[in-house]
């Protein structure tokens, strides 16, 4: 499921000064959204999600916010368009939809830090059409892609790939196949209710892919809790790509995000038409 959210910004001055790092507070809200419709499966979301060998995947992300006319000014965004946009995309289960849809509609939220806060009401919710997926189609990113890989011999930290390192494809893929096997491989989803499309687990080697970047990637170095003591700085790259793979791994990228930390606002992408 995947929503496109019309949404308002404050009037004053004072209400539409945004942080450039508001990722987090955005992530937050949304789950305060979820919990609203369903406390219970937000609470699961939050803490556990869908496993796979030890790694937990939310399986939904969300857009930058789509602001048309705005002013940067130092770490600040200075909104100056009244009507924005947001995408807010989940990977589908039957079970969500009747306590998802309608839960934005007419929503106020306020995001920002203790300097400045920007404040947004939501006019409209609409539900996206799902397109035709096909094994080779192009995307660009509509918050940025991060992938990431750790040598746990060599290296105590895990160090953020550019999209044009030699093994940034295979990662990016591996991902999206960790995320599939999670989710097909669970014996029921999040409300108990048995998974009829549980399949065997893919692997990579039984199947052709390919990841090609279209355009020159963008680096945007994102921090996260800013200003406590949890704070952390996550790098990812906004571009156009190309993907080749399963269609059912085209279709989990697209609903639940390409790339890691996706609930934090990274890795949302939008399908490019052949006339873009």
């Amino acid at each position: 499921m995947r929503f496109k959210l019309t949404i308002e910004s404050g009037s004053g001055h004072n209400s539409n000064i945004l942080p450039l790092n508001y990722q987090y507070e955005l992530s937050s809200w949304i789950y305060k959204i979820l919990n609203h419709g369903n406390e219970e499966f937000a609470e699961w979301l939050h803490k556990e999600g869908y496993t796979n060998d030890y790694k937990n995947f939310k399986l939904f992300t969300f857009s930058n916010l789509i602001i048309p006319k705005y002013q940067i000014k130092g770490d600040r965004m200075q909104i100056e368009s009244r009507i924005n946009e947001l995408i807010v995309s989940f990977y589908p289960i039957e079970s969500l939809e009747y306590f998802i849809t309608g839960l934005f509609n007419n929503q106020q939220f306020t995001i920002g830090d203790k300097k400045s806060k920007a404040a947004f009401t939501v006019n409209t919710v609409e539900k996206l059409p799902e397109p035709e997926f096909q094994n080779t189609m192009e995307f660009k990113s509509l918050s940025p892609i991060l992938v990431s890989h750790k040598n746990n011999e060599t290296q105590k930290y895990a160090e953020y790939k550019h999209p044009e390192d030699d093994n940034y494809g295979d990662l990016l893929i591996k991902n999206l196949v960790e995320k599939y096997n999670a989710f097909y491989g669970a014996d029921a989803n999040p409300f108990g209710v048995p998974n009829p499309e549980r399949v065997k687990p893919l692997e990579t080697d039984n199947f052709d892919y390919e990841l090609k970047t279209l355009t020159k990637p963008k680096s945007r170095l994102i921090t996260i809790k800013s200003g406590t003591k949890q704070e952390s700085k996550l790098r990812g790259y906004l571009y156009k790509f190309r993907i080749k793979a399963p269609p059912e791994l085209i279709r989990l990228g697209y609903y639940a995000g390409f790339g890691e930390k996706n609930s934090l606002g990274f890795g949302c992408g939008e399908i490019v038409e052949n006339n873009e």
